[in-house]
């Protein structure tokens, strides 16, 4: 599994609509907008790299409000089996 802390830079007053688009994808969780409105900072959940890759390039041809999106951290993590009882 990849999780990311991402900046979605987008068009000076577009905020609701991106915000509207990007709640149609539920491995994305919105946390806040910059102030100006120019910055959303989401966290994108998806199961490897190559996924991560196509749910971004699907928002972005989505949505022409989206500028680009930028990953500041990206963290892998592997699934934990669960012991069997």
């Amino acid at each position: 599994m990849v999780i990311t802390g991402s900046v979605i830079l987008i068009r000076p007053g577009s905020s609701n609509a991106v915000l509207g688009q990007l709640k149609k994808y539920p491995s994305v969780t919105f946390h806040v907008q910059s102030e100006p409105g120019t910055e959303l900072i989401v966290n994108f959940e998806a199961e490897g790299f190559e996924e991560l890759e196509n749910l971004c390039e699907e928002i972005k041809d989505s949505t022409p409000d989206i500028i680009d999106i930028t990953h500041v951290y990206l963290n892998f993590e592997e699934e934990i089996e669960k012991p069997k009882t």
